[in-house]
């Protein structure tokens, strides 16, 4: 009678175990429900209750923890399992659990939504994953990101954790930020330099700087006297632009573009607009950067386009699957009115 091979009980077992399977890019996880069967890729992020076999699971039984898949194979007498990089989610670290400043400095700037990743990898079955999570991916330092809701879950790509080993005390559970993972935002002096961009806090809202291709906290900069932002000059090719509604009305008339009066004006609004990460008043991380970043590079180019409400949707930036609609962000955009413009403190930029 054929046996069984035997369920790995250690974290070199279970790395035995994943080498000696077959690695694969995707499979079916399998769940006794009808329609509740759903496929994972490698990369995918996926939520994970309590099994009920560790010490705490009877009372947090109801506990979601967050991983993204790192591999997938099929093991000939094991079944399927996956490889999972685990992720921290909004209050399950603390400062104190933290043993270098930038790490404390980082988790005082985690946002309510935002996962933390651990580098730290382990091995489970398949049938362990609960379901697919939507994560969205930015970098703190570059425009990237997306459109999102008050309850979209995201993850910082350029930073993770690492356990830092007490020589005093080696059962002490800390963690610690590498500095290779450490990037300067703002400028030298800024107190927050190394903090997630805007988490709804006035203090927090960043503005970008083309010219010094960096992100800015507006109470690092001074208030400038500008009516508009500065903005990229247009290229030599770039076809006749009107330069006010009169002149817009007439080249509509005359053939020379196809948009009209109203579609320049919407146009100018949207391409004088700061490119700004988080808005006051809200706990979650609004941004509109990817969209006015792209009017910006195409007015500079082709300037105005011939349908410009068709050319914002397709563009708008919103992150997929998070239930809010092209449409919504559009009119949360054109409802957007920036009080203030600054100045960069670096370059004197109008941001």
């Amino acid at each position: 009678m054929p046996t069984l091979a035997p369920v790995p009980r250690t974290a070199i077992e279970w790395s035995d175990a994943f080498r000696a399977g077959e690695v694969v890019q995707g499979l079916l996880c399998c769940r006794p429900e009808p329609g509740e069967s759903f496929y994972i890729k490698c990369r995918d992020y996926v939520s994970i209750y309590p099994d009920g076999s560790g010490r705490d699971d009877a009372i947090k039984f109801d506990r979601k923890m967050y991983a993204r898949i790192a591999g997938l194979c099929k093991h000939p007498e094991l079944g399927s399992l996956v490889k999972l990089h685990w992720y921290f989610s909004y209050g399950e670290l603390t400062p104190d659990e933290m043993a270098n400043q930038v790490g404390r400095d980082f988790i005082v700037s985690q946002g309510e939504n935002e996962l933390v990743s651990l580098s730290h990898d382990t091995y489970t079955f398949i049938e362990r994953i609960h379901s697919l999570e939507r994560v969205i991916n930015m970098t703190p330092t570059a425009i990237s990101f997306p459109v999102i809701n008050a309850v979209t879950l995201f993850a910082r790509g350029d930073k993770t954790l690492i356990r830092s080993f007490n020589m005093n005390n080696p059962t002490l559970e800390r963690y610690e930020l590498p500095l290779s993972c450490v990037f300067s935002m703002c400028t030298e002096t800024c107190d927050g330099q190394y903090s997630l961009p805007a988490l709804g806090a006035e203090g927090d809202i960043l503005r970008w700087c083309f010219r010094c291709n960096k992100w800015l906290h507006t109470t690092c900069c001074e208030r400038s006297n500008a009516v508009e932002v500065s903005l990229p000059l247009p290229r030599d090719t770039r076809p006749l632009q009107p330069q006010t509604v009169e002149e817009a009305v007439q080249m509509r008339c005359g053939n020379r573009v196809q948009y009209g009066p109203f579609d320049w004006l919407l146009w100018q609004q949207l391409s004088t607009l700061p490119i700004q990460r988080g808005m006051p008043g809200l706990n979650y991380v609004l941004s509109f950067e990817l969209i006015i970043s792209k009017i910006r590079e195409e007015d500079a180019e082709n300037g105005c386009p011939n349908d410009v409400q068709e050319y914002l949707l397709e563009n708008i930036g919103v992150a997929k699957d998070i239930g809010l609609m092209p449409q919504e962000a559009l009119a949360l955009l054109q409802g957007w009115k920036p009080e203030d413009i600054y100045e960069c403190p670096i370059c004197g930029n109008d941001i």
